[in-house]
């Protein structure tokens, strides 16, 4: 099942009059949908940031990440033949290798207002998320560890494959619990032409659930989801799955969990587990068969992405999703979970591919003292 998204709706004309989104795009959002909020922008204030970031990317300040399908296979066939105004570049507000400030928030280049109104904009979104999803976390004052945001340009022919913007810190190796937050809504606004049309390319692909989430999705008390359990006959509820992976206090002591139909207990569906080599060397296969030991229920397991390998490539897709994709119009807002959505870019076609982006973060588990590292 394939849709896709066009939507004329009024325009949002900045911080100073954003409300709280409609619940129904909240809801969407806390169930692990894709939400989009057509012309969240008005068509000049389009205009003034796609001009700021075509300049800025004119004079040499946005940065060729080669993580776009086109930098992949252009780089494996030879670096001369590399092209970096087909790939994807950013013109980031913190660079976390340099630990230091990026272009996006320099007070001196381009059109500093234009991105400090964005950034106020974006930032009342932020806090009215944290209201409406009960996720407290998020309303912290901008800072290079809690709030990314960029400007990205997709050259013709650049793309992303399917990915997820967060990950569980036992799958993340030793960093994992190091770092102070992880990635919790993910949001993009688009600055492109609203003449875009789904021929032109570059549309956001999102795998949602054929049926949406019983309960708020991404975390439960700071352990994130890592799968689903689908509807059967006897349960027709979806259910996401949480990683326990601290049992016993032991950083990779690990248990998958779901929420008890009060939503107030944890049900765990496995006996306790050590993530190394379980969660690394996996498939949806091995967890229904081998990990999750009551065959009814592991039947019904799906990771919400797989490790990638042969195995999983073999097994094929989750029959559980379905594909909606989003045209970038330009003014839209789309938000969604972090953990929760996976999603790809498909490739552009001949137009640049221009949008404002970013996560909003939440704190993750403390570090503990106990740990086993891979």
């Amino acid at each position: 099942m394939r849709s896709h998204i066009a939507i004329v709706a009024p325009y949002i004309l900045g911080a100073s009059a954003l409300s709280i989104l409609p619940d129904n795009l909240i809801n969407t959002i806390d169930k692990g949908g894709i939400a989009v909020l057509p012309n969240f922008l008005s068509p000049s204030q389009i205009r003034r940031l796609r001009t700021d970031a075509s300049n800025l990317y004119r004079d040499g300040y946005f940065t060729v990440d080669a993580l776009a399908g086109y930098g992949a296979r252009a780089g494996a066939r030879a670096k001369s033949k590399f092209d970096p105004s087909r790939d994807r570049a950013v013109l980031p507000a913190y660079i976390p290798s340099q630990k230091k400030n990026g272009p996006f928030v320099s007070g001196t280049l381009g059109d500093v207002e234009g991105r400090r109104e964005l950034t106020s904009t974006v930032a009342s979104l932020r806090s009215d998320l944290a209201r409406a999803l009960g996720r407290p976390g998020l309303d912290t004052p901008d800072g290079g560890d809690n709030h990314e945001i960029s400007f990205t340009r997709f050259g013709p022919g650049a793309m992303l494959a399917r990915h997820v913007d967060e990950h569980h810190e036992e799958l993340k190796g030793r960093p994992g619990w190091s770092r102070p937050t992880r990635r919790s809504i993910s949001w993009l606004i688009y600055l492109n032409d609203q003449d875009w049309d789904h021929s032109d390319g570059g549309h956001l692909r999102t795998y949602e659930r054929k049926v949406s989430s019983a309960y708020s999705v991404g975390s439960r008390d700071g352990d994130l989801q890592l799968g689903w359990l689908v509807p059967s006959a006897n349960d027709p509820k979806e259910r996401p799955v949480f990683l326990d992976g601290r049992r016993g206090g032991v950083s990779g002591k690990c248990a998958l969990y779901i929420d008890s139909d009060d939503g107030g207990r944890k049900v765990y569906l496995t006996k306790e587990f050590d993530s190394d080599p379980y969660l690394h060397l996996t498939s949806d296969y091995f967890v229904q068969n081998l990990l999750i030991k009551d065959h009814d229920l592991g039947t019904r397991f799906h990771y919400v992405e797989q490790p990638k390998s042969k195995l999983t490539e073999y097994l094929g897709a989750d029959a559980g999703e379905q594909i909606k994709d989003v045209v970038p119009l330009g003014g839209t807002l789309v938000a969604f979970d972090s953990v929760a959505l996976p999603h790809e870019v498909m490739p552009t076609f001949s137009r640049e591919r221009w949008a404002a982006s970013g996560w909003f973060h939440e704190k993750q588990q403390p570090c503990i003292g106990v740990q086993i590292f891979l």
